[in-house]
């Protein structure tokens, strides 16, 4: 599976990509909009993991734009805990809306990951 991670926090977007990865996903990384925009045109992703709070513009119109391009599975990471929030995020085609501190496990069965891969 190969999974965009957008994430602006570089701590974060590490973390993420680094489990991610040790559970067998190809993961790319981009720290705003303009990049995931770059690296969305140029590749193929089953996934997108995206923080919503994003220097150059919200992570919700990213995920709108990628949801209707590409068709992916789109997974918003975000401390945006409003319910209003959240269902302002399944509108723009978030298939989950995790909060952080995200728990990974939750994370790993959004993305459809098989239990037995392990990110220990």
């Amino acid at each position: 599976m190969r999974i965009l991670v957008v994430e602006d926090h570089c701590d974060t977007r590490t973390v993420l990509a680094t489990l991610l990865s040790r559970c067998g996903c190809q993961t790319v990384i981009a720290k705003n909009m303009k990049d995931a925009r770059s690296q969305l045109a140029t590749m193929s992703f089953d996934a997108l993991v995206s923080d919503l709070n994003l220097p150059d513009g919200d992570g919700l119109d990213l995920v709108a734009e990628a949801k209707q391009l590409h068709g992916l599975k789109a997974i918003a990471v975000t401390g945006r805990t409003a319910v209003t929030e959240q269902e302002r995020g399944l509108r723009a085609g978030c298939d989950f809306y995790l909060t952080k501190p995200v728990d990974f496990h939750q994370l790993r069965c959004a993305l459809g990951i098989p239990p037995h891969h392990s990110a220990a």
